[in-house]
């Protein structure tokens, strides 16, 4: 649990990934409310999910079979329109950028470019130049616990922080065994933090280990 000194950020994505959708946000929204400092990015399925109710009749359907808690009489809930509509697409901190999926270098004004920022997916190599050379922190593309820790020792100039934790049994990508986790890094100490998927059919015990930077 954290304290009201802690500084929270989160890298989006926080409907469809597991049964409670619903809980997701309006738990986030009542620890900002009491006072927490917990500073929410916007992913690519909070925008997906407004562009949709706004638009696109056949892609709710989708996401209310997909997530019908967080739909009341075929509708959103306003308040979570409203919450979802204030998510900010990247964070811009003293030596880190944050962000949902990444950053288009080809673009003169990368910063401007949501789209990217929503749904990139950060294979590509680091450019020199770009923002005064801070490091990039991204969610959005899956990686194994092993590639994630290497780039967190390594101080790579890109870190991936999604370790899949809705990953939790075969998959026709990625390796499950190594996936299924969810990832914090502390931006002081470069310690990374695992907490397995404990969701009840997943794991019966709770798990929690620190993993040095």
């Amino acid at each position: 649990m954290p304290t009201l000194n802690d500084q929270i950020f989160l890298l989006g994505d926080y409907i469809n990934k597991g049964p409670d959708s619903r809980k997701t946000l309006n738990y986030i929204r009542d620890l900002i409310k009491k006072g927490f400092k917990i500073y929410p990015l916007r992913g690519n399925h909070e925008d997906e999910i407004l562009e949709a109710a706004a638009n696109d009749l056949e892609y709710l359907k989708w996401f209310i079979r997909k997530s019908p808690d967080m739909f009341k009489k075929g509708a959103l809930r306003k308040k979570h329109i409203k919450f979802m509509k204030s998510l900010p697409y990247y964070y811009e901190l003293p030596d880190f950028y944050l962000v949902h999926g990444g950053f288009n270098f080809n673009s003169k004004k990368p910063l401007k470019d949501y789209k990217s920022m929503l749904c990139k997916r950060m294979s590509v190599g680091y450019q020199p130049g770009f923002e005064d050379n801070k490091i990039i922190i991204h969610g959005h593309q899956p990686l194994e616990i092993d590639d994630i820790l290497n780039k967190i020792l390594n101080r790579e100039k890109i870190i991936g922080l999604d370790n899949g934790v809705n990953y939790v049994k075969t998959h026709k990508i990625y390796n499950y065994i190594k996936m299924g986790n969810l990832c914090a890094l502390n931006l002081d100490t470069f310690k990374l933090h695992v907490q397995k998927n404990c969701e009840p059919g997943v794991l019966a015990k709770f798990s929690f280990k620190k993993i040095p930077g």
